[in-house]
Parts: C-alpha cells; sequence; structure tokens
C-alpha cells in the first residue's frame, strides 16, 4: 500500500506543482499521501470501494480509487486516478477509467460517476473531455498552501460510455 501511496505522492507533485505550495509537495505529502492511503486500506469497504493498481514489475504504474463514500447522492466518486509520470499518455488512465465503469455496471447497477479535477490542470481537463466527461459544476476550493483553486466536477451519467 505504501508504493501506490508513493506513486500518488509523485503524481501530484509532478500536476500540482504550482497549485499547492512547494514546502507541502516536497514535505507533508509524502506523509500525507501515506497515511490516507493506509486509512483507506484499513476502512476498505469492497461494497463501496474500489482500489486498482495497474503493475509493472512489481510496482505500481497507476492506480484508480473510487468510492460511493463522499457524495453518493450523485454517484461514485474517483476520487483518485493516477498515473507515473513516466507512463502518461500510453492509453493507462484510460484502461483504468474504464475498469472503474465495469466495476459500475458490474457490481452497481451502473450507477454514474463523477470526479474532481482542479481548472489549471489541462492535461487532466483535456483527457476528461475525451473520454465524454460532462462539466456538471465548478467552485473553488483552498489548496495546502493557502491558494484558492477552481475545481470542475465532471460526470458519466452512464459508466458504459467509458468502455470501448
Amino acid at each position: 500500500m505504501d508504493a501506490i501511496a508513493d506513486l500518488h505522492t509523485r503524481s501530484r507533485q509532478v500536476a500540482y506543482r504550482g497549485l499547492y505550495g512547494d514546502a507541502y509537495l516536497d514535505h507533508d505529502l509524502f506523509d500525507a499521501s501515506r497515511a490516507s492511503w493506509r486509512a483507506r486500506f484499513a476502512d476498505f469497504d469492497p461494497a463501496r470501494d474500489l482500489i486498482l493498481a495497474a503493475m509493472e514489475d512489481g510496482a505500481p504504474v497507476g492506480l484508480a480509487y473510487a468510492s460511493f463514500r463522499l457524495n453518493p447522492e450523485v454517484g461514485a466518486l474517483l476520487d483518485n486516478l493516477h498515473v507515473a509520470p513516466e507512463r502518461k499518455g500510453g492509453g493507462l488512465g484510460t484502461r483504468l477509467l474504464a475498469e472503474v465503469a465495469r466495476w459500475l455496471i458490474e457490481d452497481h447497477a451502473g450507477a454514474p460517476l463523477h470526479l474532481e479535477v482542479y481548472a489549471p490542470n489541462a492535461a487532466a481537463l483535456d483527457f476528461y473531455a475525451r473520454q465524454g466527461g460532462v462539466e456538471a459544476a465548478r467552485y473553488a476550493e483552498v489548496v495546502p498552501g493557502g491558494r484558492a483553486v477552481e475545481v470542475v466536477r465532471y460526470r458519466w451519467a452512464r459508466p458504459a460510455d467509458l468502455i470501448r
């Protein structure tokens, strides 16, 4: 589980540089991520949670975490979808997203999926738009480091649309 947390940290350090404070990214994120993932694994409920890790040579190179714990009224939340920075652009994120959709179809009667992404993360916005995500909301959030950043919520009413 720590290897998944470490991949999550590395991905966020690249994607959120300039959004989060450097001190948080360089010093606090590592411990915060490990604590968060340890808690997720300790409290894992297969009826409400999905954790996927794409592995290569015994190490995770991609991860997805979806759950019905937050905002269940709008469906499952894809709280994390991360691909190792050196593996981006090879289709791994698309495959992980499709596996989350399969879980929703097979285990949750095709419940809707949503996720939230920082608006300045143009690469992520483009990726989710290409995947057919529909913008459902925008709001401001204060991120580590004290800066207010706009968040975009994407939604897929039909997860089957993510399986190609």
